[in-house]
């Protein structure tokens, strides 16, 4: 029941000092909200409550208000949120490291110190500008709350005052948290082949030595030179050596940023990575040999010598590199409509993207100078789910579809072969395929997420895979 609420909005803008409400200004009328899960008090001369915003269900409960500039209607001093879920406790989990807590030291060792809010423990994370966040698990009641605020001046007397009046109202229901990431089953899984055609597509698990979890699903890459197998996870780039049945860690190589998303191998062993607007850089011998302005997102030939610049228009680059500099060359893929990604190997370009005819995602293969050779799709000639990597075979053309988590397959010319599920070939329930590598006897290397059965993680999982 919301007993009064009050409602306006704005952007945010930095203001003077002076501009800031102050929890001494005169108060208005208290206004009481009460949810579910929590109830407040609050003043309306400071606050405004948006009452499109507010959500209050047996299961979620959120709650909006905003300290208006004094000055300019359109725009916010403070903006908080206040919210409470009964939820299984993985999103909390993936909160915990993305605002810089570690989850054993939280969890065994009790070691943050926690605010009384409401009646409960939160923890309290702020960036030393404008953002603060008062959050935890209340695992008895099945209940993640969280409260976000994003503020001009993060010390405004106001945000204590709002909190004064905050009280939660959990139950405690015995619930138990599945277990943690230390506590639950590594992915682990049999050899796996599946017959297409007149071939026998085979799997082998290839462990890394530690298990690495991982809160990203998407943006994770793997490259192999000879025995050296490089994993780009969450930003870190790790060198493991590859004996042919496990990966072993070798060490972390420093990036000059931490949000490269693509890492492309040459023959030479350099190394490229790309993603995220970051210039794109090239490594050898696990340090920065070139940095090259004002290309993003890349796709190295085994060469090295050239490759495709691209975003999602289907206009995009050729460059060639020469030492230090590089030329670029336009190309229009005019076939491809909105592009997702593109591989480059030793003869083909492969444009993944949705077709600029509207007949689905489709991957185009074209020569160097940008010329269709191929189109590959479904066996009646439709779209696709999304292509995360492709490369031509002994036998044909190999893709992995990350949306629709199968293996697909193309003879010579194109045509469609054979279609293999990803619990069929590598015994996982709906992964995410993220990158793959192809090594030099044909094989290919490929990088997924998968979540635990138990729950307890999401991991970076490696198969093997032949015969094709």
């Amino acid at each position: 029941m919301i007993l009064s609420l009050a409602a306006c909005g704005g952007e945010k803008t930095d203001k003077p000092d002076d501009s800031k409400p102050s929890s001494s200004d005169e108060a208005g009328e208290a206004k009481e909200i009460k949810t579910t899960l929590f109830t407040l008090t609050y003043d309306d001369s400071v606050w405004n409550c948006f009452e499109d915003d507010m959500e209050n269900e047996e299961d979620y409960c959120t709650v909006n208000l905003q300290v208006p500039d004094p000055d300019d209607s359109e725009y916010y001093l403070i903006d908080a949120e206040i919210e409470v879920s009964l939820e299984d406790p993985y999103d909390f989990r993936e909160d915990l490291v993305y605002y810089g807590f570690d989850q054993y030291e939280y969890k065994v060792n009790g070691a943050y110190e926690t605010v009384k809010i409401g009646g409960v423990d939160l923890l309290k994370y702020d960036d030393g500008e404008d953002t603060l966040v008062y959050f935890n698990r209340i695992e008895a009641a099945g209940a993640t709350v969280c409260i976000e605020f994003d503020a001009v001046d993060i010390n405004d007397g106001s945000i204590a005052d709002l909190l004064k009046g905050l009280t939660f109202t959990l139950e405690d229901a015995g619930n138990e948290d599945g277990p943690w990431e230390w506590e639950g089953e590594a992915f682990s899984t049999d050899d796996h082949s599946v017959s297409a055609g007149a071939f026998t597509v085979s799997s082998e698990f290839i462990p890394f030595e530690e298990y690495i979890s991982t809160f990203e699903t998407f943006n994770h890459s793997i490259a192999a030179v000879g025995d050296t197998v490089y994993v780009l996870v969450d930003g870190e780039l790790r060198e493991c050596h590859f004996d042919g049945e496990q990966l072993t860690f070798v060490k972390t190589i420093e990036l000059p940023e931490d949000d490269y998303e693509y890492i492309n191998a040459a023959t030479d062993g350099s190394l490229w990575l790309s993603g995220s607007m970051n210039d794109i850089i090239c490594l050898k011998d696990g340090a920065v040999v070139n940095t090259y302005e004002d290309l993003y997102n890349f796709a190295i030939h085994p060469s090295g010598a050239w490759g495709v610049d691209y975003f999602t228009s289907n206009e995009c680059n050729i460059v060639t590199f020469s030492g230090d500099t590089y030329s670029s060359t336009p190309v229009v893929f005019k076939e491809a409509g909105t592009i997702m990604n593109v591989n480059v190997d030793e003869n083909c370009i492969y444009v993944c993207a949705s077709a600029a005819d509207d007949s689905g995602h489709k991957v185009f293969v074209y020569n160097k100078d940008g010329a269709l050779q191929k189109t590959l799709c479904d066996a009646e000639g439709e779209g696709l789910g999304s292509i995360t990597f492709v490369t031509q075979t002994a036998n044909g053309y190999m893709g992995f579809d990350g949306n629709m988590r199968d293996v697909l397959l193309w003879n010579k010319d194109g045509s469609f072969l054979a279609e293999i599920s990803d619990s069929d070939l590598f015994d996982t329930n709906y992964p995410w395929f993220c990158s793959s590598a192809v090594l030099s006897d044909g094989s290919i290397l490929t990088l997924m997420t998968n979540e635990r059965e138990d729950r307890s993680a999401t991991e970076l999982i490696v198969f093997q895979v032949k015969g094709f």
